[in-house]
């Protein structure tokens, strides 16, 4: 089983909601599906869980960007970095950018 699959788990679990995960080590096709799924009117998924991928090429119709942190895994995995305000304003304009 992928890792991000209990990560699913435990969210739809605590939720009851169906929810779709998008980060750049997932296969293009896998984040296009999983923006299909969050984007579709008539799927029952409702929560995305995602990376700052969101922010490099896909749209959705998000109402609200919650970040949980403005800091990620440094290149090659060697401690911390802050996100660059530049990418921040790209992932929170992600909102809404679908039906615009």
């Amino acid at each position: 089983m992928m890792p991000h699959t209990f990560l699913l788990q435990a969210i739809e679990a605590a939720t009851g909601q169906r929810t779709c995960i998008v980060y750049g080590a997932l296969p293009a096709e896998t984040r296009r599906h999983q923006a299909r799924l969050f984007n579709d009117p008539h799927s029952d998924v409702n929560i995305l869980v995602a990376s700052d991928a969101i922010g490099l090429g896909l749209n959705f119709n998000i109402r609200r960007v919650i970040f949980t942190s403005l800091h990620k895994k440094a290149f090659m995995g060697r401690g911390m970095q802050p996100v660059p305000a530049s990418l921040i304003k790209q992932i929170a304009g992600r909102a809404g950018r679908r039906n615009r």
